[in-house]
């Protein structure tokens, strides 16, 4: 009977080495191709798009920064006459300036001067993987020094610098400032993503898992739970998880279909392990004892993919910074309600010209 267990147990750790070797070279060697889809579905798309989409403001360049030889990122700028400031615009996760434009357009008609940026990962900025479409982050650091240099290259002498910044380009950007000593006035988070929601598992967990997974090798591997685009079925015109109305809540799906350079949506087990490393750095106030400019965080209280309360906390946890609250607001807040975006829009911009009263006291 014991060495019928022993070679039993043999059996198993066998099959778990060989299944492990067999993932590992399907992750290494994988190759990559996009969704095909459908002349209708991609005339459904351009339906579902047809006067939704924002035009660029009058005067706006898409550029090129190169924070690295190699690492090419997309960005955009337009100017305004005598700017109050300057904004630079961090959109979230799988998020492309274009799915900013309107917030930009009201922030430039409003007589500042913005800058936008897609960092490495999305948009049709540099990708890390072969597979281009996988959610990756080397190491938030790196994230938030390519941030840095972004911001000090379009600040001008003279002028205030402000940050408005979405979700995982809220967690970048509060890298930035406590690490990078960006001279900025004042910073705005919508749904800033401080902490993933881990759902039933705890994030101590989901932290654990991650690190392990990636140690053995399978960091390049779609976390689980996740995958390439598109989301299953494709649907143009239905609520979902991250955006309760359906006249919004395709609107990324739809330009990933007629555009699938800018297609990104599973994240990996790398992606995990560097967001949950670098949430505990956020939390610790130690760390952010560096960042003492004004705060204002927008959260959402039907946000299903960061955790609201964890974000409330670090928001008190930090020397100057105030939230507010939409409780019936998703995810996805700045495509779900134009009028719910537009105060976020209206209290930002305040938040911004306090700042600028406050450093001329």
């Amino acid at each position: 009977m014991v060495t019928f267990i022993k070679r039993g147990a043999q059996v198993v750790l066998g099959l778990i080495i060989l299944g492990w070797f067999i993932t590992m070279l399907a992750v290494k060697f994988e190759s990559h191709e996009y969704t095909a889809l459908s002349d209708e579905q991609r005339a459904q798309a351009a339906e579902y798009l047809d006067g939704k989409v924002t035009p660029a403001p009058l005067g706006w360049t898409f550029e090129t920064f190169t924070p690295k030889q190699g690492v090419n990122l997309r960005t955009g700028s337009v100017d305004a006459p005598n700017a109050k400031g300057t904004i630079v615009l961090v959109p979230g996760f799988t998020g492309t300036i274009e799915m900013s434009m309107e917030t930009i357009s009201q922030f430039n008609r409003s007589g500042f001067r913005v800058a936008a940026i897609e960092y490495r990962g999305q948009g049709k900025s540099y990708r890390p993987l072969s597979n281009p479409e996988k959610g990756y982050v080397e190491d938030f650091a790196i994230l938030a020094s390519d941030v840095a240099k972004f911001a000090r290259k379009v600040k001008r002498d003279g002028e205030p610098l402000f940050f408005f910044s979405i979700s995982k380009g809220a967690h970048i950007t509060m890298r930035m400032a406590a690490e990078q000593g960006v001279d900025v006035n004042a910073f705005a988070l919508v749904v800033p993503m401080i902490q993933v929601n881990s759902g039933d598992m705890s994030h101590t967990t989901l932290s654990k898992l991650a690190h392990t997974l990636n140690a053995i090798g399978l960091g390049e591997m779609y976390a689980p739970g996740s995958a390439q685009w598109p989301p299953l079925p494709l649907v143009f015109g239905k609520a979902n998880g991250c955006n309760s109305n359906p006249e919004t809540a395709q609107l990324q799906s739809a330009m990933f279909a007629l555009d699938e350079s800018l297609r990104t949506r599973g994240v990996t087990v790398k992606w995990l392990k560097e967001t949950t490393s670098s949430t505990q750095k956020l939390l610790d106030p130690e760390f952010m004892k560096a960042l003492t400019q004004p705060v204002k965080v927008f959260t959402a209280g039907d946000d299903r993919l960061v955790r609201t309360d964890i974000a409330t906390e670090f928001c008190a946890s930090l020397a100057n910074c105030s939230v507010t609250h939409f409780e019936e607001a998703r995810h996805c807040i700045n495509r779900e309600s134009q009028d719910r975006m537009n105060e976020i829009i209206r209290q930002s911009i305040t938040h911004f010209q306090n700042s600028i009263s406050v450093a001329q006291d």
